[in-house]
């Protein structure tokens, strides 16, 4: 990217905040009571303030990578399910530092985006806050619904009803170091004491990998939800988000009757940034076959795979949830909510702290992301033969 066109685009972010005849109005605060420090390994009690009410629950930091980054996320369980910030109430709920990505915004808009391209399409709502702990103010959060069996809506009654987070069902051999060696596929649900389901994604890896080609495209279908499949293909196509490919996401399974789907999850390094927090403006495109699904699906064009993608692809432009329009309204709304939040934010949390690549403001990485969003979505047109 240009000086010139960097600048073009920052000023344009500039001009839309000048030019609203409103002002945000202050986030809303969660504040964390508890005794003693807060444990990594499991949830100890807690009490959370909101709007004057004491709401008891259990709590822990939560992380992989980002479990080196200063500013901490957290995982919050409740007693009592209950709607905090105007979203579905629940009881599970993830507590966001998002401090890698200065915009707070890339986690929030692959989610809904990925909804709003179907309501089979499921990821987890969001909203931002402030928190503060034990009378500490930690800035500004993002509130996430967890991917739970409930949040998912499995019938638990089902013995065929199964959730799991990042299986590692795309490598042809298993992998000799996994995060629970007890659990290799990382099972959600049910609990694996209760009814074990690693057979079942056992015989999911042995059919994407050892069916011949026919067996394959007579099959595919009936262990994953083509449509769900395509919608997560353009996505992860539409963001760049490379760690999205072998991970990132959850596999579930509703009932006996349906198919896998994926649940997108973690997409903060996307829309202009690498895996590793890198600038990456298109230099490094990702790489979907990777993954052994998306690979067989488009070599051998299972039940008119590339054709049906295309087709997606072309109705998203067309109800313009693939625009331009609506990918810079979306992160302009995003912004305008906590434009304030954000300097208060900094403040605690500088631009030049450990683990970031360089120094840009939260300004910068914004027009990074309208930059990006411009560029990627001329290459998607023209790979996919899309003319207004």
């Amino acid at each position: 990217m240009t000086r010139l066109n960097f600048a073009c685009t920052l000023l344009f972010s500039l001009v839309l905040a000048s030019s609203c005849d409103r002002w945000p109005a202050p986030l809303e605060a969660l504040e964390i009571k508890s005794q003693g420090e807060i444990p990594w390994d499991q949830k100890g009690p807690c009490t959370i303030i909101w709007r004057g009410d004491s709401l008891p629950g259990k709590i822990k930091y939560r992380g992989g990578m980002s479990v080196g980054y200063p500013k901490k996320s957290y995982a919050l369980d409740l007693n009592l399910k209950t709607s905090l910030l105007g979203l579905p109430a629940d009881d599970d709920w993830i507590l966001n530092a998002s401090y890698i990505d200065k915009t707070f915004i890339r986690h929030k808009l692959s989610y809904d985006l990925f909804r709003q391209m179907s309501v089979q399409n499921l990821a987890s709502e969001c909203s931002y806050f402030l928190l503060r702990e034990n009378g500490t103010d930690k800035g500004l959060y993002v509130l996430m619904e967890e991917v739970d069996a409930s949040m998912i809506g499995l019938n638990k009654l089902d013995s065929m009803a199964m959730l799991f987070k990042d299986p590692s069902i795309f490598y042809e051999e298993r992998l000799p170091k996994v995060q629970d060696s007890t659990n290799y596929y990382q099972q959600k649900f049910p609990k694996i004491q209760q009814a074990d389901k690693a057979w079942y994604l056992d015989q999911f890896r042995a059919f994407m990998f050892q069916t011949d080609d026919q067996s394959f495209v007579q099959g595919i279908d009936q262990w994953v939800d083509l449509r769900n499949v395509i919608d997560w293909h353009l996505i992860l196509l539409l963001s760049n988000n490379g760690d999205g490919i072998m991970k990132n996401w959850y596999l579930y399974k509703l009932d006996a009757s349906t198919p896998f789907r994926f649940a997108i999850w973690d997409y903060d390094h996307s829309f202009g940034r690498d895996g590793d927090g890198e600038y990456n403006m298109m230099e490094r495109p990702i790489k979907c076959k990777r993954s052994v699904l998306l690979r067989r699906l488009m070599e051998t064009d299972a039940q008119g795979y590339n054709q049906r993608l295309n087709q997606r692809y072309q109705q998203l432009r067309k109800k313009g949830i693939f625009s331009k329009e609506n990918l810079l309204a979306k992160i302009e709304e995003n912004r305008f909510t906590i434009i304030d939040a954000v300097a208060a934010n900094v403040a605690l949390w500088p631009d030049d702290g450990p683990g970031y690549w360089d120094k840009k403001s939260h300004r910068e990485e914004v027009a990074i992301m309208e930059q990006f969003i411009e560029l990627r979505l001329t290459q998607l047109d023209e790979r996919f033969g899309w003319t207004e």
